[in-house]
């Protein structure tokens, strides 16, 4: 989705003016430090986990506009933080007023978390927050009190290391 998004033209262009004004080759030194010889360590690319798959995406996803609080896309899908449990179509609920199948509608960011502010010592925490409604958007007539919506938690993946 965003290839291009990034020029590294210009710092191409100046990497290789560097190379020139001080007689070093960068790609020779990068290669005998990783080489392995003499105790230096041996860096290799390692590939993502399964588990880490859905991270990646995620902050590959929001790494254009990192500072977003909320992703709107009604009918769209959702972004996850961590891989959904398979059987996630299942556990959203038809809607309690008319029946109809809900759908993604939007989804809070974990920017937002830093934002709130609350008189307590009540903590929030959250990786994102996923909000399902009705595919009709129905509302009774004469109805004043908000309609239940189906809403699926995702806790931030880092929590489990402070727990």
């Amino acid at each position: 989705d965003y290839t291009g998004f990034l020029d590294t033209h210009h710092a191409d262009k100046l990497l290789k003016e560097y190379q020139q004004r001080e007689c070093v080759d960068l790609e020779q030194m990068m290669s005998e430090s990783f080489a392995g010889e003499d105790g230096n360590e041996k860096y290799e690319k390692s590939e993502v986990k399964s588990w880490d798959h859905t991270f990646h995406k995620f902050m590959k996803r929001i790494s254009v506009c990192p500072e977003q609080i909320l992703r709107y896309s009604w009918d769209g899908h959702p972004l996850f933080i961590t891989s959904p449990p398979a059987d996630l179509d299942q556990r959203v609920p038809a809607c309690s007023n008319c029946g109809s199948s809900r759908v993604f509608e939007f989804q809070l960011m974990p920017t937002l978390v830093s934002m709130l502010q609350s008189d307590s010592d009540l903590s929030v925490e959250f990786g994102t927050v996923i909000v399902y409604t009705c595919e009709r958007s129905c509302w009774p007539t004469n109805h004043q009190t908000p309609l239940e919506e189906f809403i699926f938690v995702q806790e931030d993946p880092d929590q489990r290391l402070f727990k």
